[in-house]
């Protein structure tokens, strides 16, 4: 680098930064063969600064307003080295200054703040990988920052962990439909062993100058989704870019001043609709969700952590819950429910079903089967009349 002593120095809001580099930092890769990888690049333009992160996957790109300055330099810092200074600073603002070392014909940035004083080296910024650009013919949607949470949560625990067959099952599939002037956003998550739906019209008090909505659906990636729920603000809109076909997903929130790009995964998404929709389910139990989760956590006991089946047996007006673990400890309770009918037993893994109760957003849920071995429907809401629906599919046990 040609860089006189002191060219580029700036002073930033301590605050800002550290809240910038948290959530960049999910985006490095510390543990890539690429060691670049595993820093920032910092782009300063006079009244405003950039900081980008990749791991190849993802991209994302903060915007933040500097305290003071009055140049244009790139620097390319280790991330974690970085990120951990700036949290023990304790003064308001710091410095950061770029240092053309001439004896050793090298650069480093010297960071002050207070009596405090760092020396960081720098990786050459020219090795960082180039980011992709929002494309002239993508189609262009916004969701409100508090739906896009919402539906990510409500669904992202059921996303598989790992699956060469089909690599869409490590994400959460995400409808974006009109809805003919009424429009709504589907959230839907499989790991072949439970489906978990959540289904949410837009709210009618939105005026429609704040929504460009078109038909689409894509596949958000697992490490994608952990980067928005750490990213998105709930009062914000966030804008979303998709093109069939393409080989990335960009999410702009250009009120917060970020955008993500995510590496589209391979594959179509599996049609689920066939296993939630437009099945008669006739054995149906109303239950209040704070005494199934009491029950739950009271039966899911196994000491040396393993999954562990739970056993639930459906009578008129009352729910049995059953369960044992590799020691012979055995467990047993009880709670009334809203049901008449044939009775019927059907064996589940206690974690699918802790989850899929813990994350209906309702004070009370249906589940509803066919016949035990085809699983049970845990769901509640109603999309006329609530404007929402929530679902999930579990298969038994074993």
């Amino acid at each position: 680098m040609d860089l006189e002593k002191n060219q580029c120095s700036v002073t930033f809001d301590k605050k800002e930064f550290d809240d910038i580099v948290s959530k960049a930092k999910n985006t490095t890769e510390s543990k890539s063969i690429l060691p670049i990888l595993s820093n920032f690049l910092i782009e300063i333009e006079h009244s405003k600064y950039f900081v980008k992160a990749t791991d190849l996957e993802n991209y994302i790109k903060i915007e933040g307003r500097p305290e003071q300055s009055e140049v244009s330099c790139t620097l390319c810092i280790n991330s974690k080295k970085l990120s951990d200074i700036v949290k023990s600073l304790s003064s308001a603002t710091f410095t950061l200054t770029l240092v053309n070392d001439t004896s050793t014909q090298s650069s480093y940035v010297q960071i002050q703040s207070g009596r405090s004083k760092f020396k960081l080296t720098l990786a050459e910024a020219s090795e960082f990988p180039a980011f992709p650009e929002i494309e002239d013919d993508m189609i262009s949607n916004n969701i409100l920052g508090s739906m896009l949470l919402e539906g990510l949560e409500r669904t992202d625990y059921a996303v598989a962990k790992e699956d060469a067959m089909n690599p869409t099952l490590t994400g959460v599939n995400m409808i974006l439909d009109n809805n003919d002037g009424r429009p709504f956003v589907e959230f839907a998550a499989t790991d072949g062993n439970r489906l978990t739906v959540f289904k949410k019209y837009y709210p009618k008090e939105e005026s429609s100058e704040n929504i460009t909505l078109n038909n689409v659906s894509f596949t958000i990636p697992r490490k994608t989704v952990k980067i928005l729920k750490s990213i998105v603000n709930k009062a914000s809109f966030v804008n979303i870019y998709y093109k069939s076909g393409g080989s990335f997903l960009i999410f702009e929130d250009k009120a917060m001043g970020w955008t993500l790009f995510s590496r589209l995964l391979e594959g179509e998404f599996p049609d689920y609709k066939m296993y939630i929709e437009n099945v008669e389910r006739p054995l149906n139990a109303k239950i209040q969700r704070k005494d199934l989760r009491d029950l739950i956590r009271k039966l899911s006991f196994s000491a040396d952590g393993t999954v562990i089946p739970i056993k639930l047996t459906f009578a008129d007006n009352i729910l049995i819950g059953e369960t044992s673990d590799r020691e012979l400890t055995e467990g047993r309770d009880e709670i009334d429910i809203d049901y008449v009918g044939e009775t019927f037993s059907v064996d589940l893994n206690a974690r699918y079903l802790k989850e899929s109760v813990d994350y209906a957003p309702c004070d009370y849920i249906n589940i509803s089967t066919d016949d035990p071995m085809n699983g049970i429907l845990v769901s509640c809401g109603d999309l006329e009349e609530e404007g929402f629906y929530y679902a999930s599919l579990i298969m038994p046990f074993g």
